[in-house]
């Protein structure tokens, strides 16, 4: 019971309300880790997600409903599904037209389940694997979430660790477009966190980059962050 309530605690931290424009959620079988990245043209997109170590993931962005966030939070705990989850989350009171849903559990991998709300800003959607949900919102074509999605099925095939999964993943949107907003910064914030089955104190990885200025290509500045993390990993 201890370790739950510091899981909930610490885990909490990862809500901050915030728009968001692409992201990846990962889950793998084997290893019981589970992985969300994202960035955005905005000053945090860290917050979009929570994860439930050894249990799955949710992102809620667009509109970023905290409320939504949280309660899926609680369901992935009790061990819901994720299509017992989209159901309650597509409720009025969490305005769902204005989120973007995405969940991944453990308990049935094969089956993510996400909603792109009609409020939300083109171009918009999602592509969900096994274990894996991309999701995107204000992007500047149709073709990134395939491009995303083909990044991390590819990067699967070739047996890399999660965590490069998704840093890879996080660039293919970025060379393929990006946040309309930004140009060629692509985006402005960014994050990669990584939850290991038995985590409660902290995530196992956790970088973030904020838009704290109005020239940072926060994609490339958490590529050189993880590039410095692993070799402090040797």
């Amino acid at each position: 019971m201890k370790n739950l309530f510091l899981t909930i605690l610490i885990l909490t931290a990862f809500c901050l309300s915030s728009f968001a424009t692409w992201s990846i959620i990962v889950v793998d079988p084997k290893t019981k880790e589970i992985g969300i990245a994202g960035a955005s043209c905005t000053v945090s997109v860290y917050g979009i997600g929570r994860i439930v170590p050894g249990k799955g993931a949710i992102v809620v962005q667009a509109m970023s409903n905290a409320f939504a966030r949280l309660q899926g939070f609680r369901m992935i705990m009790d061990g819901d599904t994720p299509g017992v989850i989209l159901e309650k989350l597509r409720q009025p009171q969490y305005n769902p037209e204005e989120q973007q849903y995405a969940i991944v559990c453990m308990n049935d991998i094969d089956h993510p389940a996400t909603y792109t709300g009609t409020k939300t800003t083109s171009h918009a959607g999602t592509i969900t694997g096994n274990g894996i949900s991309v999701q995107g919102n204000t992007l500047t074509n149709d073709d990134e979430l395939q491009a995303i999605f083909d990044a991390v099925v590819k990067a699967q095939k070739d047996s890399l660790p999660i965590q490069d999964i998704l840093m890879i993943a996080l660039e293919a949107g970025a060379k393929t477009g990006g946040d309309k907003r930004c140009g060629e910064r692509k985006a402005s914030s960014a994050f990669l966190t990584v939850s290991k089955p038995d985590d409660v104190e902290k995530h196992w990885l956790n970088l973030v980059i904020y838009g704290n200025d109005d020239h940072t290509h926060a994609v490339e500045a958490l590529r050189r962050k993880f590039d410095d993390w692993k070799v402090q990993q040797k």
